[in-house]
């Protein structure tokens, strides 16, 4: 497909200082509606975690925290006490505890997967795959060899995937990072937001950057970030749901790897990192399903589609702000030949 200068222009290519404050100003309004979510979300999880549970704090070796505290308790939850007693047996209570988190991540994450993706895949391919993809539309349904390759390649990568929660649950628990449990712990729900703002910014700007050096290193891009961009659009070779994760898993971690550092440098809290990671998993499997979706300022498949096309442009993960304000945002042609809303127009319908 052509691409087009994105909607989100650069500064220098904005026709008035009206059109940026307005782009601005909605890339902001959406960017508070996302922090919306995850605090409406973070108060539920407080309120059942805290009222509905109440999670005994016990202490283990020194360790007396909310956040290892939670963890135990989640792990109690999903393994059999025989299964824990075995772990401990083996690895001391230390290395079970981290050994069993492991274990819960890579199932939890694998089902995730196969969840989400499959349940995308029933409704954009099996139930409106007529409507989506028709003969006439700019894209073709992936077949069933392809999404075989990156179901494999995605589950492969799972397995190290798993380990980055781990060690973020590790750094947390050691108290190495600014997270919190609790939204008292900052002064209420004002400062909650602010700062989860600030932590989602941090993070959108830390993957548009990594994701843009996987490309603009040729090294990482060729033996690193490449394998992901066989998925090209091309015959045979069609974006899916099932693309989500189907990295090098090298690659996955690395894009994933700003949730993490911005945990040294802003404070976020502790169920909202969590959910966070949760969320991302659905976003990964949205914007690799390749319908035309009109989402301005979030960076919908539209966009995403066009970087698999184009592997220069669209580099962010929620929102287009970072390659509008870096001149890296293009957009499909997809839109002047009829399609929007996930469809494609007939040149019959249009002229009638």
């Amino acid at each position: 497909q052509e691409v087009l200068p994105g909607r989100f222009l650069s500064f220098k290519d904005a026709r008035t200082g009206m059109e940026r404050a307005s782009s601005v100003v909605k890339s902001s309004a959406y960017a508070l509606f996302v922090v919306g979510i995850f605090a409406g979300s973070t108060a539920a999880l407080e309120e059942i975690l805290f009222v509905g549970f109440n999670i005994p704090l016990a202490e283990i070796e020194g360790m007396n925290n909310p956040y290892f505290a939670f963890n135990q308790w989640v792990n109690g939850l999903i393994f059999p006490s025989s299964a824990l007693a075995w772990y401990e047996r083996e690895l001391g209570w230390k290395g079970a505890h981290y050994a069993v988190t492991y274990t819960r991540d890579l199932v939890a994450g694998t089902a995730m997967y196969y969840t989400v993706a499959g349940l995308w895949h029933l409704w954009a391919y099996s139930i409106n795959g007529e409507k989506f993809f028709p003969e006439e539309g700019p894209y073709k349904r992936a077949g069933a060899a392809i999404m075989w390759d990156q179901i494999t390649l995605a589950q492969v990568s799972l397995f190290m995937y798993a380990a980055l929660p781990v060690l973020s649950e590790w750094l947390i628990e050691e108290g190495y990072t600014k997270v919190y449990w609790s939204v008292e712990e900052v002064g209420g729900w004002a400062n909650y937001l602010g700062l989860t703002l600030l932590y989602l910014s941090m993070v959108e700007m830390g993957v548009y950057w990594m994701h843009r050096t996987l490309h603009t290193n040729k090294w990482l891009y060729t033996h690193v970030h490449g394998l992901h961009h066989k998925y090209n659009m091309g015959e045979g070779r069609e974006l899916s749901p099932w693309a989500s994760i189907a990295f090098n898993p090298l690659d996955g971690i690395l894009q994933a790897s700003p949730y993490v550092v911005m945990l040294f440098v802003v404070p976020c809290h502790y169920l909202t990192h969590v959910f966070m990671l949760f969320f991302t998993a659905i976003w990964a499997t949205n914007i690799h399903d390749a319908l035309v979706w009109d989402t301005e300022p979030i960076m919908g498949s539209k966009y995403h589609t066009i970087h698999h096309t184009h592997y220069h442009y669209n580099y962010g993960q929620f929102f287009v702000f970072c390659d509008w304000f870096w001149g890296t945002l293009k957009e499909s042609t997809a839109r002047s030949q009829g399609v929007s809303r996930g469809r494609a127009t007939s040149e019959k319908t249009k002229a009638a």
